[in-house]
């Protein structure tokens, strides 16, 4: 069996190497196909790590295909054909919009299944603001053999936002949920918490992630702020950098119990802020996944997430902490009052189930799905 991966965001974000090496290592053969707009070659680089893949880096892309869409789809179709069509059983496309279309016109000439993944730029971008694209990018999902969500939450959103009602149930049933997998470092180093004081008034927060409007630092800052109000002894850690920093920085130079870390690029010392705090909170407007949620759950930390957005979906209620409404400032503080009530139990579910976030399993999963499609079993 051997897979052929489009995938354009390889080089842009180190998720899809650790997806690849769990694939290679259940012995999975691999053509993995990166157009690129640079001359930089990665091929030796990525040969050392990997017994089952080939990687093929295209320098195909231009300034022009952002805008010509269709053009760039059949470029890519012909570059593939041309130079690393080989022996290929299945097509994984890893974004609707245009690896996605690639695999479909792939697939049309030459009959090969393909999955697709729907990813955060495919709904917030593509299908929000680029409406000619829309039916393009509804005809891919309805001729892939599975549609990969990264989590319930856009799964439901695009059945009941995008999709017309004449297609829901075919898409419906050929949606299937699988997360992005966590960095294989945080398992390495869980921490288990079993010293935690219940009748402490003391509760320290942490954010971890780019500042920008949409992560709204601001109504955590908030949210502190309240906790300090109704007397705990809180205190806010944020780690990261971004558009907000300026802004975010004069608006708590007053607060001596809110410090700002900066960007840590640095894991050792990242594990050691998450060690150090109690409850991770990132309440963004919009989130597709949120890996750093992961990251704190491996620490032990229960963590509150937007409602509708992210994790959201994957637990239970109070299981490994709350969802809330992101710019509700009295509902998130209720939580974390909550979290405190029952923090060792909330803690140990996170050091629990953050396990089912390998890329192990998740490599399984895809295995599985290759297998059933191979010999065209749904």
């Amino acid at each position: 069996m051997k897979i052929l991966h489009l995938c354009s965001a390889y080089i842009l974000n180190n998720l899809y190497k650790e997806l690849f090496e769990a694939i290679d290592s259940l012995g999975i053969e691999q053509d993995i196909y990166i157009p690129i707009k640079t001359n930089i070659n990665f091929k030796e680089k990525d040969k050392s790590k990997f017994k089952n893949a080939d990687f093929f880096y295209s320098k195909i892309f231009t300034d022009f295909d952002r805008i010509l869409f269709f053009k760039k789809i059949n470029k890519i179709k012909k570059d593939i054909e041309r130079n690393f069509f080989n022996k290929v059983n299945i097509i994984h496309a890893h974004t609707l919009f245009a690896m996605g279309g690639v695999a479909l016109k792939l697939k049309n000439e030459k009959n090969i299944n393909y999955i697709v993944a729907v990813r955060n730029t495919d709904i917030n971008i593509f299908f929000r603001y680029l409406f000619h694209l829309k039916k393009i990018g509804i005809d891919i999902m309805k001729n892939a053999s599975k549609v990969v969500f990264l989590s319930p939450a856009y799964r439901d959103f695009v059945l009941e936002k995008i999709i017309p009602s004449s297609l829901n149930r075919e898409i419906k049933a050929k949606s299937i949920i699988i997360p992005n997998g966590i960095d294989p470092f945080f398992l390495k180093n869980k921490f288990y918490r079993n010293n935690w004081n219940r009748e402490t008034k003391k509760v320290s927060l942490l954010y971890v992630g780019n500042l920008t409007k949409n992560k709204n630092i601001e109504t955590t800052i908030k949210v502190f702020q309240k906790l300090s109000a109704i007397g705990y002894q809180a205190k806010l850690d944020i780690v990261g950098s971004g558009e907000e920093e300026k802004r975010l920085q004069l608006i708590v130079k007053n607060q001596k119990d809110i410090k700002m870390h900066g960007r840590i690029d640095k894991k050792e010392d990242l594990l050691k802020i998450y060690k150090n705090s109690d409850i991770f909170i990132m309440p963004s407007i919009n989130e597709t996944f949120g890996l750093v949620y992961l990251e704190a759950m491996s620490q032990g930390l229960p963590i509150i997430y937007t409602k509708g957005q992210g994790v959201d979906g994957f637990f239970s209620k109070g299981e490994v902490g709350y969802s809330v409404n992101p710019l509700d400032v009295d509902e998130i503080t209720d939580k974390i009052v909550k979290i405190i009530d029952n923090y060792q139990n909330i803690s140990d579910s996170c050091y629990r189930l953050v396990d089912n976030f390998s890329w192990n399993i998740i490599a399984k999963e895809y295995q599985s799905i290759y297998s059933k499609l191979e010999h065209n079993v749904n």
